[in-house]
């Protein structure tokens, strides 16, 4: 088994599901503290472990969608405040959401998402990895990688 968590940095993305083997038990309770407890709904947490800050992110298609939507965020700060962030006009998505999970996660087919990344990313430059976290911008290089595929 391969280690959970997209690690960008000092944040590591995970499904919530996996919250209890990345996110320090200090952090966890002082987010809860922050925001008066646990918010319902959300699907994943962004850990930044320089800042101990706990960001509680929903996604309405993570199970469904090749790239998910980011949509609705609140983040807990170590400095006792709470942030929340709503999506833009055009939205954000995630990559590879296989590393966000274990491979016995079971609301989508991890072997599938790996293969998808295998697919694409050497289709993308430098460049355009850098911005493809927006949904407009990966729409439009898209279909020319899928044809490259």
């Amino acid at each position: 088994m391969r280690r959970v968590g997209k690690r960008i940095g000092c944040c590591v993305y995970i499904h919530r599901q996996y919250r209890e083997e990345v996110i320090p038990q200090d952090v966890w309770e002082h987010a809860m503290e922050v925001l008066g407890g646990e918010p319902d709904g959300y699907v994943c947490l962004k850990y930044d472990a320089k800042k101990q800050n706990l960001t509680f992110q929903w996604s309405p298609d993570f199970d469904t969608a090749p790239e998910p939507t980011v949509g609705q965020c609140i983040m807990a700060q170590w400095d006792g405040t709470m942030r929340v962030m709503h999506p833009p006009k055009d939205p954000m998505i995630w990559h590879h959401k296989w590393m966000w999970v274990k491979d016995d996660y079971s609301g989508f087919d991890v072997e599938e998402s790996k293969e998808r990344s295998k697919t694409w990313e050497p289709h993308v430059t430098s460049e355009e990895k850098r911005k493809i976290g927006r949904k407009s911008f990966w729409e439009s290089i898209k279909e020319r990688w899928e044809k490259e595929s």
